[in-house]
Formats: structure tokens, C-alpha cells, sequence
């Protein structure tokens, strides 16, 4: 007891210490009231980008600077519209949308806080919205911070069960909370230039069947719906886990998705088990990018996918139980910049828990497989059980090991039954000046401070002229550049200056 007394005795004294020294600088202070007293700001103008309707925005800040030698009081301190345009503000700790008698000591600063709410205008497009916050001081000058906003109407969509089939337009972007399931027997298109953003935890759990067509000019894109920045320089749309991810359900099948950019997810696709006789999948000419768990994990179906870039996951770029898949003309690429530890691009297997799954078929034509690590490609069987367990790599960019120790990066492995690889090198004679040394030398640029990543390749790629004729199914790279007939690039892009 004694020790508590003497403690809150002292801390009482240090208080009214504080507080005297306080009135005392309050006191002594002396403040301008001449003509020649001025503010500045660390910012001119605090600009929201777009935002949703009747969502509020994140919190801007910017400080008020007092530069002269005395300090200064602001009459009062007021939003132009007074209000009514949805901007509010908290100066220094105090919320209002009108201010007075505040006082800036010298060569000191406060703080301004800004939001925005916008009202809904019932329209397609955005709209401006735009106030000032006017700072008038003892003298009568009146300086002012423009503050700005474009507003977005959108589709807001809660707990929405598809149970007859539907379709959803590019007119406005959709909002989804506690995700949007499509029943058996029912069928969402999704038509080209539609934006779904997907609350935190939101899904696209699909029973039915889903068909999202968009093109190069206007692709379809799955995307969280936080449209503020982590950072000053890093928007949440470039970090992951901003909302579920898209999940095929066993007795869903017939599921396309052409032009789509899927990104941001804790997930990309998942599939259940299904019938693998049965097309579960078709993804084409689309982005998987920048998930916090697998970005396509394929369970026992049957899938085509081409033209497609499938990139930077926590688990795997592409996680496989066997089926029967396809790729063509993909680039597959783990450079996940979030985590020390992430899984590896490729990872295929025949079994689950003891149960096998057979690999039917698991071929890749003219593709690039590659990361970080010195081996980004992991296939897996049961021992001794004979199941299928067929794969191939032919004309691809292959980042992996094999049991040759000179073995080079460029692999053709043919099927055999027991899925044993037999490799021939493509370019005997030049082998040591064609394996790559740098991963990510093939790409045009990452600048991994601001996670943006460019995958189109480079001057010096390796994987220029690597692919194949004979297994064009796609004239036409991701971004609409024409493949050579003979000896086109592998992976999604074709080279151009």
C-alpha cells in the first residue's frame, strides 16, 4: 500500500508539472495578427480515388504548418459546402465540419483528418464530387485545401444464391458480401467488362455452372472491393487475401473463363473431386495472380487451360491430383513476395490420403514453368502401386531438376506408363549458353517494393523461339500479339518490342 501511495504521489506531481509547464508555453506564446500571417500544407489538394456509393472511404491525412516565428490562430476553419458533400473532417482531434479559434504555436503543425461519403446518383458512370476546406485567420486571409472524389454507383449483393440462370452486365461493378453461390442446375454468364469486387471472406462458390466471356479489350475482373492503399505507394488491389477466391464444386462442370483477371484472393480456382470424363474447367487468355493460398488447384477433373498467366501464390501456382489437364501456351511463374516460405509453381500426384488418383494425362505444350528456386516443379506417386501417372513437357521452359545432373532447363518428356522422364536436349551444342541464370532475367521487369510485376518476356529471354508450331491452338498471344507459325515464344506473351 505504502509503495502505491508514493507512486500515485509522484505521478501526480510529474501531471501538474506537465500541465503547469503547458499554461506557461500557452501563456507566453504570442501570436500574429498582422497582415503578413500565413499557414501551409504538406498537400494542395487531398484526392480520393473512386470510390462506391454509400460506402465511406478510407481516412486521408495532410498537416497544417505554422513556419513563422509567432504563432498563429485560425478564425475559424470550414468546409466550403458546410456538409452537405459528404466530406468530413477532424482537425487535431476534434470532429466537426466547422472549426474556430484554433491556435498553430510557432514552427509547429496539426493534424487534419478527411473522409468521404457519397451519396448514390443513379448513374453508370462515376462522378466528381469536390469541396474545399477554408482556413481563415485573425487578419482576414482565407487559405484553402481542395478535396475531391470521384463517386461510383454499384450492385450491391448480399448472401445472393443463384437458383435460376441469371446474367450480370458491365453497366455498373458489383459488390459482393458473404459470397455469391450458384445452385445446381443454374447457370451465371458473366459478360465481357463486368467487375466483381468481392468483400473480405466473399466467394464464388459455384454448384452450377458459370460462363464469363470478356475480351482483350474489356476482360472481366475478380477483385477485392477495398479500393484504398495499404500504403501511400501500394494499393490493397496489389496485395492478396482481400477476399475468398473462386471454388468449382463437385457437381459443377462446363465452367469457362475466357479474358478474366482473377487476382487478390485467398485463393484463385479450386476444384472438388468430379467425374473427370467431364470438362470441370476451361480457363483461357486470363490472369491468376497474387493469392495467399493455391492459384489453381485442379482434384481430379478434366481442365484446358491456355493462354494464360498463373503467378505468385503462397501454395502452389498450379496444384494437381490427377485427372486430366491440359496447358497450352501458359506461363507459370512463382515469385510470391509476401511470405519467405511459399509452395512451388508446378505440383502434381496420383494419390490423397492412400486413395489413388490416377494422372490420365498431364501435358504442357509450348509453356514456362518457373520462380525463386532453383526447382519449381514437384510430381509425386504412390509407391508401389500401378497407377497412371502420365505427363509430358514438350517445347517448355522447365525450372527443375532431374535425375541427369547435367541435365538442361529445356525438357521434352514423352508419356510412358510408368510416367518415367525421358529427356532430350533441345540444343545440344549451346546448352551452357542457353540455361538461364537469373529466373527472373526472362521477364521484363518486377519491382518487388511496389509489387507489380510485368511477365512479358524480355529481349534476352530463353524462352524466345522455344516453342512449337505444331501445337498452336493459340495464334494469338494474352495481350493480342500474333505467334509466329513455326517456333513461337513459350508462355503467354510473345515477344514484341
Amino acid at each position: 500500500m505504502g509503495l502505491n501511495n508514493t507512486f500515485k504521489t509522484y505521478f501526480l506531481a510529474a501531471f501538474a508539472v506537465v500541465v503547469l509547464c503547458l499554461c506557461a508555453c500557452s501563456e507566453d506564446e504570442e501570436f500574429m495578427d498582422g497582415s503578413g500571417a500565413s499557414i501551409e500544407f504538406s498537400t494542395d489538394t487531398v484526392s480520393f480515388d473512386t470510390i462506391f456509393t454509400n460506402i465511406g472511404s478510407a481516412t486521408k491525412t495532410f498537416k497544417i504548418y505554422n513556419r513563422n516565428n509567432k504563432g498563429v490562430r485560425l478564425s475559424s476553419v470550414r468546409l466550403g459546402s458546410n456538409g452537405s458533400s459528404g466530406f468530413r473532417v477532424n482537425l487535431d482531434g476534434q470532429y466537426n465540419t466547422q472549426f474556430t479559434d484554433v491556435e498553430i504555436y510557432h514552427e509547429d503543425s496539426i493534424f487534419c483528418f478527411v473522409e468521404v461519403t457519397i451519396n448514390p446518383h443513379d448513374s453508370d458512370s462515376p462522378i466528381l464530387i469536390t469541396d474545399s476546406l477554408l482556413f481563415t485567420l485573425q487578419n482576414g486571409r482565407t487559405q484553402k485545401v481542395i478535396l475531391q472524389a470521384f463517386g461510383q454507383d454499384a450492385i450491391v449483393m448480399r448472401s445472393e444464391e443463384i437458383t435460376e440462370d441469371k446474367t450480370l452486365d458491365a453497366r455498373r461493378p458489383y459488390i459482393i458480401y458473404d459470397s455469391l453461390v450458384v445452385r445446381p442446375g443454374a447457370t451465371l454468364t458473366i459478360k465481357e467488362g463486368t467487375t466483381l469486387c468481392f468483400h473480405a471472406g466473399a466467394s464464388l462458390a459455384v454448384h452450377g455452372q458459370v460462363i464469363a466471356k470478356g475480351t482483350l479489350e474489356k476482360p472481366i475482373i475478380f477483385r477485392g472491393d477495398r479500393l484504398d492503399n495499404l500504403l501511400d505507394y501500394m494499393p490493397y488491389d496489389q496485395t492478396d487475401a482481400q477476399w475468398g477466391g473462386i471454388h468449382l464444386y463437385a457437381e459443377s462442370q462446363e465452367n469457362v473463363f475466357d479474358f478474366c483477371d482473377i487476382h487478390g484472393g485467398s485463393y484463385g480456382i479450386i476444384t472438388e473431386r468430379s467425374d473427370p470424363n467431364e470438362i470441370k474447367l476451361t480457363l483461357t487468355n486470363s490472369i491468376v495472380h497474387n493469392v495467399a493460398g493455391d492459384a489453381l488447384r485442379l482434384r481430379f477433373c478434366t481442365a484446358d487451360i491456355g493462354n494464360s498467366q498463373i503467378t505468385n501464390a503462397k501454395g502452389y501456382c498450379v496444384n494437381i491430383l490427377g485427372g486430366d489437364n491440359q496447358f497450352v501456351h501458359c506461363t507459370i511463374g512463382q515469385f510470391y513476395p509476401w511470405s519467405g516460405e511459399c509452395g512451388s509453381a508446378l505440383n502434381f500426384t496420383n494419390f490423397e490420403n492412400d486413395t489413388i488418383y490416377p494422372i490420365d494425362r498431364l501435358v504442357f505444350y509450348n509453356s514456362i514453368i518457373t520462380g525463386f528456386k532453383d526447382d519449381e516443379v514437384f510430381g509425386s506417386r504412390l509407391a508401389d502401386v500401378d497407377a497412371a501417372f502420365n505427363y509430358l513437357f514438350d517445347h517448355c521452359l522447365v525450372n527443375t531438376k532431374t535425375t541427369e545432373d547435367d541435365a538442361p532447363f529445356f525438357i521434352e518428356c514423352k508419356i510412358d506408363t510408368l510416367g518415367r522422364k525421358s529427356s532430350s536436349k533441345i540444343n545440344p551444342t549451346d546448352k551452357d549458353e542457353k540455361k538461364p541464370k537469373d529466373r527472373e532475367g526472362n521477364f521484363r521487369n518486377f519491382d518487388y517494393h511496389l509489387a507489380v510485376y510485368d511477365f512479358r518476356l524480355d529481349t534476352l529471354s530463353v524462352a524466345r523461339g522455344l516453342g512449337s508450331g505444331k501445337n498452336q491452338l493459340y495464334p494469338y498471344d494474352r495481350r493480342g500479339v500474333k505467334r509466329p507459325e513455326e517456333h513461337p515464344d513459350a508462355g503467354c506473351y510473345q515477344f514484341e518490342l
